[in-house]
């Protein structure tokens, strides 16, 4: 691959990461099966796995209204045709009674690169350490 192609599929790899999660800031399932393919998986808390279908119903089923989404970590890095990206995602949500609240989540995606595109194939996400902090990456856990 040239550094050219490479630089280009970093930049697509990066692109896909903020496309999910702006369909996921705007609950856009459509725009979800778009960029997620059929035999999707998530895996979140508890280890419990989601198919593609059953993700997007998650995301349309957050209570209250999502007030903001980012990633303000995002490391990404390719791999012939996988592309892996890691980070920090950081939600503010406001709940039906008003009550504002701010979820930290530790993230892997996993991406293939088919049919001259990437989609991202498993999304991995756990709460984050407490120490983690903007402009932070989180860190191995103290002993």
């Amino acid at each position: 691959m040239s550094p050219e192609t490479a630089q280009a599929r970093h930049r697509a790899l990066l692109e896909l990461e903020q496309s999910v999660t702006q369909a996921i800031r705007q609950r856009d399932g459509a725009r979800l099966r778009e960029l997620l393919p059929g035999d999707f998986v998530f895996r979140g808390p508890g280890d419990v796995e989601t198919d593609r279908e059953a993700f997007i119903a998650s995301v349309a089923a957050i209570p209250g209204d999502i007030l903001s989404l980012e990633m303000p970590i995002t490391r990404a890095h390719v791999f012939g045709d996988t592309g892996v990206l890691t980070g920090l995602q950081l939600a503010r949500v406001r709940l039906p009674d008003g009550t504002e609240v701010t979820d930290r989540q530790t993230f892997t995606d996993v991406c293939q690169w088919r049919d001259g595109k990437w989609w991202m194939v498993l999304a991995h996400s756990l709460p984050a350490a407490p120490e983690a902090t903007e402009g932070t990456p989180p860190g191995p856990a103290a002993p």
